[in-house]
């Protein structure tokens, strides 16, 4: 006579071991392939000496509208902009977010992050003096 606690035991086995892998592939979606917390957490942990700047609303919107108007040009929107730069390291990375994803990344020279970032505080500056 076969034992029937040998399958049953093994279902339990394989439904305990694959609910957290399941649940864990239900965090990327079609509409959201990289959040943006993952992309800056890989990022801080492959170079830790790595600085991110967070830009939201008017400074968003000005540091996107920047973006766009690098080659190539893009139409993209979106409600933050980061810059991440590294010292002494001649490329920073532009990426473009909105409502919590990557909608847009792009690899610049450290010279033109730098320069985009003036221009945001700029930008800034006058706002609030008006």
């Amino acid at each position: 006579m076969r034992s029937v606690f040998g399958p049953l035991l093994a279902a339990v086995f394989l439904a305990l071991n694959l609910a957290p892998t399941t649940a864990l592939a239900g965090e990327v979606t079609p509409r959201c392939p990289v959040p943006v917390d993952i992309s800056l957490s890989r990022l801080m942990t492959s170079a830790p000496d790595a600085v991110v700047y967070e830009f939201r609303g008017r400074d968003a919107a000005i540091g996107i509208r920047i973006f766009n108007t690098l080659p190539p040009r893009g139409v993209d929107g979106g409600d933050r902009f980061y810059i991440a730069m590294r010292p002494a390291f001649p490329v920073s990375r532009l990426i473009v977010a909105s409502h919590g994803c990557v909608s847009n990344a792009m690899l610049v020279d450290a010279r033109v992050a730098t320069a985009i970032r003036k221009a945001i505080k700029q930008a800034a500056n006058m706002m609030t003096s008006l």
